[in-house]
């Protein structure tokens, strides 16, 4: 770590979840420098005391520990090369680690710690469960993959940043570890939304029956953060979109192809997501599938006539 000066965070990436984290840690009273190919998301972390930065070099050459977190990890991939990548830092300049936080294709993961590796630079995959709400709430866990010792040397900082974490192993066993959440969070939000309808369907009111859901051994967080959404239908001011969770259950579906694990209810919930997106619901909350079975019955109805 650099010494004798306050310590810097850095963030490669200031969408949602790198502002929730940074904003925290400015208020915690530590420097923090990133950037952000989006102008406003630059402005942003000016407003709230951090430092934008023009490069993902400039960001690693800064930070005493630099945080990644990006839409997907094929931008991480890229974000790390070329002469203004993270991994691009002058002799002597490099972060102390590096943790992605961004949800990943494990194979990635890999990828991008041999890069760090070959750059005597230690790395963690640092997944999060929980959306940036929960994050600028500090609520949420980290799951994390890579040298134990490293995350041990972390946790004081993890433990400021979420209400917990847990070392899943080695490299990309945090990657894998949260595909699996996401993965089921998918199937649960498709299992609500047709719950919902038929209950709808079949005359229950719909507050009534989240409260009763919500009442019985059917209760879960999912049904808890999405159910009224979806019965009142309120899919704007998302914090986390159709597209994401269709990025999700498509890295879930292929971890299981290359495991050889049976999909089935995988197999019924992606074309869910996928009609989704095609119907223009890519930017609304998630719950927004709940949507795609109101389509279906008006389209139904339409062919009778």
């Amino acid at each position: 770590m650099k010494k004798n000066r306050k310590q810097t965070i850095g963030f490669i990436g200031l969408g949602r979840m790198g502002a929730a984290f940074s904003k925290n840690l400015i208020a915690d009273g530590f420097l923090v420098a990133g950037t952000d190919p989006v102008p406003a998301a630059m402005a942003r972390l000016r407003r709230m005391g951090g430092v934008p930065l023009p490069t993902p070099r400039e960001v690693a050459e800064a930070a005493d520990v630099l945080f990644i977190s990006l839409p997907n990890s094929k931008i991480s991939l890229k974000t790390a090369r070329g002469k203004d990548g993270f991994l691009a830092f002058a002799k002597g300049k490099a972060p102390g680690i590096i943790l992605d936080t961004t949800t990943a294709d494990p194979s990635d993961t890999k990828r991008l710690a041999a890069l760090c590796k070959a750059k005597r630079v230690p790395f963690l995959d640092a997944c999060v469960s929980g959306h940036s709400r929960n994050v600028a709430d500090r609520v949420g866990l980290f799951v994390i993959g890579g040298s134990k010792a490293h995350y041990q040397k972390v946790t004081p900082l993890l433990d400021r940043l979420l209400s917990d974490h847990i070392h899943c192993g080695g490299t990309a066993a945090g990657a894998t570890v949260k595909i699996l959440i996401n993965y089921l969070a998918c199937l649960q939000r498709c299992s609500l939304a047709e719950t919902f309808r038929m209950g709808l369907r079949a005359g229950v009111k719909g507050d009534l029956l989240v409260d009763a859901l919500k009442r019985s051994a059917a209760d879960s967080r999912q049904l808890r953060n999405r159910g009224e959404i979806m019965i009142k239908r309120r899919y704007g001011n998302p914090v986390s979109t159709l597209d994401v969770l269709l990025k999700d259950i498509g890295l879930g579906k292929k971890l299981a192809d290359k495991g050889g694990a049976p999909t089935p209810s995988g197999g019924a919930s992606l074309p869910i997501f996928r009609e989704a997106h095609r119907s223009g619901y890519g930017e609304l909350d998630s719950a927004v599938v709940y949507q795609v079975f109101e389509d279906r019955e008006k389209k139904k109805r339409r062919a009778r006539r």
